[in-house]
């Protein structure tokens, strides 16, 4: 092996500035592939990790203080807030008003602020100024508000608390506060799960001091369990006998908002596996064309005696060296990008949004780069090392048969030497990589058809709601009434005969096979169900349920399927009754379910019969039920313009509400445009693999440009040949790119939309796909252009005979 470091050495001084080559290449290829990875991972544990630093299990509110709290089983700790009741507040930052009904006002100890609130921008309100407020991310992003901004607050007096009691609306008659924004905050509360955005501001103890013996004060706890929701039915238990206001266990939302950015995450990992498969192809192609270049070298080494095997071994050493410090460097750049993610709201809720290392990600990439470097390199070295001492290669070239066809047409002698240039690789030092180049011509069309087909899909899914469980077009939330009595809004509604679908629901939480989950009851007061339903049907039977995708997962159901549901009743305790799978469903994101996958349904008149069973108390209990329940209406009308117009004057006169696009949805699509940066990977790849074959093979076959020329090839027909090549290494990959992306993108999609609990319905936009057909073809003659001309200007005849 003595010989073999011998020539590695001089292998190192002479070619040192391609081996760099080949390093950095591996270094970025690979360090974006462990970024997006790295990036996804720290995007799917950012709300986790933020709620195990800020979170907690329980939220409570109640108009008294409830100091037993803390001693109740199974409490860990009690993080108390102080609300101070207050009215419209006003802003010189925003155009509109802030939503009231929505705002909070929240009195804090600096330990408990720290412990609740992320600070995000700007710093902690001073402990010794009253008026310096601590802002919630909601009212920066919805309203614009900033740090400097201030916020005027009226507050309603002591004496106003009886009026508020009963509901009676009555405008604030107490001090007006100018609260001064000095910094962003998150807090667990304001992420979206489907409910109405919620915006705090966020006091001092000193604020406390100086407005609370004016003012009516609500309490609101954060309670966080010892053994976090396992212990939540123990405590439930316990807090009973204190008759609370209001009781909401935080898993649900936090799921919610956890499935949210979860897509995110997916779209990290579908970038980094891309990006990876673009690498093998990039990566591949140089270390070929590395080894082919030093190949030169070998027939007189075996002339010399070195045995073809130590040629193997050489090209592998080669390998090696560039894949250990391509790794190294691949792990320097992953490390280098980390603070850029993640964005959105992973970014909100990652506690350290600074320089990041993963060993788990960028320690065993980097062992993997290295493994498929060498794997990578293997075949190269080997093919490499297959020479006879007079310098040809052991193999004959292969000849294609559709070059002799395209002969055959009568196509110029241009046309038929530039596609057998894209065809055929060549012998000796001649040979071009084509097959590599066909392979990512091709990959690269397939993969930016599917991703047309993604992008389109998902811009079909945000914009009709009937896809992501909205299958409706007004919601209508303050309306109540019990079963046989609708409410007001539902006898209206059927008076208008523009609305084709009513729909009377109610939500409450379940528990399926030991799974909380949100149950929707439902009503068809006219049409169907408004629900969408992705398999099987929806419920029709007292018996039937229908489960959201993620849910049935959860539980570990299938259609056909009976599960286990266990409902409170009105009178106190729990029963648990059986009901029939009968089809999975998508559920709107406004029911905060905790995803559009996550949720189950029923028909109201079944839920009813599982919370009141028959017998001598049923019309008690469902009169009972009723009155604790706020029922919500749902409503569509018909399609065009007399519909629309029915939409908008429900929407400005009753108070109605559209569905809302889902927050997973704008994490994935707006966030981060992950179809467009996508796009824009595989684009340049493209572009990579062509030019690179391009450039390769006017470089390799100087001489046979210098015959062509000799037998009468004029430049512009030189120039000709290079076009031609690299239009059939374009129509080969839309030949076979277009189908195959147009299958991948409608299985990506299926797939895509069936986790995030949307029906799957893929659209093939075929405009789109023809332009991007066309674009094909005249990026790929465009990027032709330099390279053909450099081909028919290259020197003389006889300088381009007298190479190699």
């Amino acid at each position: 092996m003595g010989a073999v470091r011998l020539v590695f050495g001089a292998e190192l001084r002479r070619r040192w500035r391609s081996w760099l080559i080949l390093v950095v290449l591996i270094a970025v290829v690979a360090g974006l592939v462990l970024a997006a990875a790295a990036a996804g991972r720290r995007t799917a544990t950012a709300f986790p990790r933020f709620v195990a630093s800020h979170g907690y299990d329980v939220y409570i509110y109640n108009q008294n203080p409830v100091p037993e709290l803390s001693r109740l089983p199974g409490v860990s700790s009690v993080t108390t807030i102080g609300n101070p009741a207050s009215g419209q507040p006003l802003c010189a930052c925003t155009t509109h008003a802030i939503n009231p009904s929505n705002f909070y006002i929240n009195e804090l100890s600096p330990n408990a602020l720290r412990r609740v609130v992320k600070l995000v921008a700007g710093q902690m309100p001073a402990e010794s100024s009253p008026y310096d407020v601590l802002a919630s991310f909601t009212l920066q992003q919805d309203y614009g508000v900033h740090i400097g901004s201030v916020i005027d607050a009226p507050l309603y007096a002591s004496s106003q608390l009886p009026a508020l009691a009963s509901g009676t609306n009555v405008s604030p008659s107490g001090p007006t506060v100018a609260l001064h924004v000095v910094g962003i905050g998150a807090a667990e509360m304001e992420f979206p799960s489907g409910s109405t955005p919620e915006y705090d501001l966020f006091t001092t103890p000193a604020f406390a001091r100086a407005i609370n013996k004016r003012v009516p004060l609500a309490s609101v706890y954060l309670v966080r369990l010892r053994h976090g929701t396992s212990s939540l039915p123990r405590f439930a238990a316990a807090a009973g006998p204190l008759h609370l206001v209001y009781v909401s266990n935080q898993a649900t939302a936090a799921a919610a908002v956890a499935a949210s950015i979860h897509p995110q995450a997916v779209g990290w990992w579908v970038l980094a596996v891309l990006a990876a498969l673009v690498g093998l192809a990039v990566i591949g192609q140089a270390l070929g064309r590395q080894s082919v270049v030093e190949s030169e070298e070998y027939p007189s080494l075996v002339a010399l005696g070195l045995p073809r095997r130590h040629l193997v071994v050489l090209g592998t050493a080669r390998n090696l060296v560039v894949a250990l410090v391509g790794a190294a460097g691949a792990v320097v750049v992953a490390f280098a990008l980390s603070p850029l993610t993640p964005v959105g709201e992973a970014r909100l809720a990652e506690p350290s949004t600074g320089l990041a290392f993963d060993p788990l990600v960028l320690l065993l990439g980097a062992l993997a780069t290295v493994v498929v470097v060498l794997l990578l390199g293997i075949w190269p070295a080997v093919r490499a090392s297959r020479v006879r001492v007079g310098g040809d290669r052991a193999l004959d070239a292969h000849r294609s048969s559709i070059v002799a066809k395209v002969a055959t047409t009568g196509a110029p002698p241009s046309a038929v030497i530039g596609v057998r240039h894209a065809l055929e690789r060549g012998r000796g030092g001649a040979s071009v990589p084509v097959g590599t180049a066909l392979f990512g011509s091709a990959f690269a069309v397939m993969a930016l058809c599917a991703t047309v087909v993604f992008a389109d899909s998902l811009t079909h899914l945000t914009a009709t709601p009937a896809l992501y469980g909205s299958d409706y077009q007004l919601s209508f939330s303050n309306s109540n009434g019990g079963l046989g009595n609708p409410t007001s809004r539902v006898s209206s509604l059927q008076h208008d005969h523009s609305i084709t679908a009513i729909m009377l629901t109610d939500s409450d939480e379940v528990s399926i096979n030991g799974h909380d989950v949100l149950a929707i009851a439902g009503k068809a007061v006219r049409g169907p169900m408004l629900l969408s339903t992705v398999d099987g049907r929806l419920p029709t039977g007292d018996d039937d349920v229908t489960l959201g995708v993620t849910t049935l997962h959860q539980v570990g159901a299938h259609v056909g399927s009976v599960v286990r549901v266990t409902v409170q009743l009105p009178t106190g305790g729990s029963r648990t009754v059986p009901f029939h799978v009968v089809g999975t469903a998508s559920f709107p994101s406004d029911a905060g379910g905790g995803g559009l996958g996550t949720g189950s349904a029923y028909t109201l008149a079944g839920y009813l019969n599982a919370v009141c069973p028959p017998g001598r108390d049923v019309s008690k209990c469902r009169q009972s039920f009723a009155a604790s329940q706020t029922f919500v209406v749902l409503a569509r009308a018909k399609p065009g313009q007399k519909g629309q117009a029915d939409i908008a004057r429900y929407v400005a006169r009753d108070g109605a509400t559209r569905p809302t696009i889902p927050t997973s949805l704008v994490n994935f699509g707006e966030a981060v445009n992950f179809p467009l940066i996508l796009g824009c990977v595989l684009a340049m790849f493209g572009v990579a693999t062509l030019l690179h074959l391009l450039v390769v093979s006017v470089v390799r076959r100087r001489r046979e440009m210098g015959l062509l020329k000799a037998l009468g090839f004029v430049n512009l027909q030189v120039g000709a040949t290079v076009l031609w090549q690299a239009t059939t290494v374009a129509l080969v990959g839309i030949i076979v790119g277009v189908p195959l992306g147009i299958v991948v993108g409608r299985v990506v999609w299926n797939a895509f939309a069936t986790n995030l609990g949307a029906v799957p319905v893929p659209a093939v936009p075929g405009p789109t796909i023809a332009a991007l057909a066309v674009g094909v073809l005249m990026v790929a003659n465009a990027l032709a252009v330099i390279p053909a001309v450099t081909s028919a200007r290259r020197r003389s005849v006889g300088q381009l005979l007298r190479t190699q």
